[in-house]
This record gives C-alpha cells, structure tokens and sequence, in this order.
C-alpha cells in the first residue's frame, strides 16, 4: 500500500468533490437549456410542416426548409443527451466522493476495527476490555456524525423541540404529525 497515495488523495478529497459540485451544476444548466432547445425547435418543425403544407413524409424529406429545422434539432437533441450523461456521471461523482473529515473517518474507523478483529495480539485482550473499545469507538463515531454534521432528522427534531417553549411544542404538533409524533416518542 503506497501511503502517500493514500494521504494525497485524503488531502484533495475536498478539491475534487467540489469538482464534481461545479461540473455537475455547469453540465445540468446546459441539458435542461438544450432540452428547451429541443422543445422549441420540435414545434417550429411541427410549424414549417403546417405553413408549407406538406401532407406526407416524402414533401417532408424533400423539402429543404423542413430538412434543415430536422437536421438542426436531432443536434441539439444529440448535444442534450451527452450533457445529460455528464451531468448524471458528475452528479454520481459529487454524491459518493466524501470529504476529507469524512474520508478520514472512514479510514481510522476501518484500520482500527479491522485491527480489532484480526489481530492475534488483540484477541489476546480481555473480552470486557475489547468491548469497552468498541463502545467507545461507536461512541466516538455518533460524535464525529454530529460534527460533520450528519444527525438524523429524528435528532434534529429533538434538538428543535428541547429550544421550544411548552407552547411551541404544543402549537408545532398540532401542524407537524410527524414532528409531533417524534416528540411523544421520546
């Protein structure tokens, strides 16, 4: 394992989902205008075949008017769905890159628990030791959540509701259900 690597890309986790934010809303903005190009120059087609009363697909084709509204659409159709198929991949790539908090989480978090249950060194250690461990490691991992900002909403609604006063609380569940029922839960 090439640890330096490992520790570069930790370093650019951040530079490169930003990457992906920034390509992603570039490559969406222009599928969604050419897809209105594409609409637009679908009805103009529809316009030019009604103004120059064409009745069958052989005036179409032979019409040059017609053949160059058709030729012009089928580009920008064609230029929707590559940008459509970047847009998508860019977006693939913002949601499953993590960030360099993230990342190293996942990496100690991985190391240390795949030490844990490997290791003969740590079989070794007493059973209530090793579970000490592991609930501290869990602990510490509900913390780095909360950190990074990844609470449930279940969380979220508590935190909410403990800063309500009794009659916000009240006046919240009679609009919320859901809020409502988290609350009465707890």
């Amino acid at each position: 394992m090439n640890w330096y690597n490992i520790f570069y890309w930790v370093t650019r986790a951040d530079s490169v989902k930003d990457f992906f934010d920034t390509t992603s809303d570039i490559f969406t903005w222009f599928a969604v205008l050419l897809f209105i190009a594409v609409i637009i120059l679908g009805i103009i087609t529809k316009g030019v075949i009604s103004d120059n009363k064409l009745k069958s697909e052989e005036e179409e084709k032979s019409d040059p008017e017609h053949r160059a509204w058709t030729k012009t659409r089928r580009y920008f159709a064609t230029l929707f769905y590559v940008n459509l198929a970047l847009a998508l991949i860019t977006w693939a790539g913002y949601v499953f890159t993590p960030t360099k908090k993230e990342t190293l989480l996942i990496i100690a978090g991985g190391g240390t628990m795949q030490f844990l249950t490997t290791d003969s060194a740590a079989k070794q250690i007493p059973h209530e030791l090793s579970s000490f461990v592991v609930t501290e490691l869990k602990s510490m991992a509900k913390e780095a959540q909360v950190d990074l900002g990844i609470a449930t909403q279940k969380d979220k609604i508590l935190e909410e509701a403990k800063a309500m006063t009794t009659e916000q609380v009240l006046q919240r569940m009679k609009v919320d259900t859901n809020f409502a029922k988290i609350v009465l839960e707890k």
